[in-house]
């Protein structure tokens, strides 16, 4: 009778850079005994999977088995240990002096000991971490450079919450301080020149969008702005002298101070708009075909409108105070319940403009064209 003998095992174990192939014996012991002597290993071990189980009895072992080694104590890491990182899946090497630089962080005291892992590595003895890569790595390059650099394509929100996950309160003061000084950058009002590049990357068929942004002082005079939606916009002390406003859209916009001196403004619509203390002169707000340039409600005190052309405009419960209406043409307008006290009037077209309702105090109807029973005033 021939006994046949149970094959040996043959298994890859690997430590730091170096992999063998083994037998593997009988006894876990010989076993142990075997790995000590073949890479020469002087501190306690453990025996893992590919997958980082812990294999503790050679009946374990499968033939073909990648197996590696675990230092068991916590003197692995040392200052100029190298170590591999899998965050996201994301592969990222570094040092252990790196990463317990600063002692007061959780990252620090993830890595003072070796032992805190347990069996959180992957296949390849990267240690998990299972956080975004894109926002973590920053706090590494922080750890090495003592600096906050982000590149453009990343959110300082999301690195601003890794740097809070991870315990780095002076990194989180830095982040918020960058994050106000973009923030001012943002709030800071736009320029002509930040205008010319929408204009040129806006395709001519699309409407240009400008609603709810600051132009606060902006030159923008000599401009073609057809059609530009400035609804909500900040234009205070803007200068719009000469441009072709036709058709632009500046409802509930604050344009108080700001300059329109000969634009063209047919065809504007301003509902709403706060135009205290601007300067309107030789404005053509004549709309015959389109629907009509709309001032309802405008804030318009002390405004110039000195030889305008606001035939058909519409400006009722319109505020135009102590303003200057003198030579311009107001044929059909609508100033019905618009306030217009003080106002000067001298050598105003007035044919059938609706006044009806209107403050009329001190108003100044001097060398008027019309007749005043030419308008509706009751």
């Amino acid at each position: 009778m021939i006994l046949s003998s149970t094959p040996k095992k043959r298994v890859s174990v690997s430590w730091k850079t170096e992999t063998h192939l083994l037998l593997v014996p009988d006894t876990w012991d010989k076993f142990t005994d075997l790995i000590t002597s073949t890479f020469d290993i002087k501190q306690d071990f453990q025996v893992v999977t590919k997958n980082g189980a812990v294999v503790s009895c050679v009946e374990l072992t499968r033939d073909g088995d990648e197996l590696r080694l675990k230092s068991s104590t916590s003197e692995s890491f040392h200052d100029n240990s190298w170590i591999t990182l899998n965050v996201g899946g994301h592969i990222v090497q570094t040092t252990w002096h790196t990463l317990t630089k600063k002692k007061d962080t959780m990252l620090a005291r993830m890595f003072d000991n070796e032992s805190n892992w347990r069996n959180r590595t992957d296949s390849n003895g990267a240690y998990l971490i299972d956080r975004s890569p894109k926002h973590f790595l920053p706090l590494l390059d922080y750890l090495r450079n003592g600096e906050i650099v982000l590149d453009k394509d990343i959110n300082p929100q999301g690195v601003l919450l890794e740097a809070k996950f991870f315990g780095f309160a002076e990194l989180t003061t830095k982040i918020e301080e960058l994050m106000l000084t973009r923030e001012r950058k943002v709030l800071e009002p736009l320029t002509r020149d930040d205008v010319i590049r929408a204009i040129i990357t806006t395709p001519s068929n699309y409407i240009l969008r400008f609603r709810g942004l600051d132009f606060t002082g902006a030159d923008l005079s000599n401009m073609d702005l057809r059609h530009v939606n400035f609804s909500h916009s900040k234009l205070v002390g803007t200068n719009l002298t000469k441009s072709d406003l036709y058709g632009a859209n500046f409802d509930k916009a604050d344009m108080r101070g700001a300059n329109l001196d000969e634009a063209y403004t047919a065809g504007v619509s301003m509902e709403g708009t706060l135009l205290d203390n601007a300067s309107l002169v030789r404005c053509n707000f004549e709309d015959a075909k389109l629907k009509p340039t709309s001032l309802l409600g405008a804030q318009m005190k002390g405004v110039n409108l000195e030889n305008s052309n606001l035939a058909g405009v519409n400006m009722r419960v319109a505020n135009l105070r102590g303003s200057c209406l003198k030579n311009s043409s107001l044929k059909g307008a609508c100033l019905a319940g618009a306030d217009l006290e003080g106002c000067d009037l001298n050598g105003a077209e007035l044919y059938n403009t609706n006044l009806r309702g209107a403050n009329l105090t001190n108003v100044n109807f001097e060398d008027i064209t019309t007749a005043l029973h030419m308008t509706h005033v009751t």
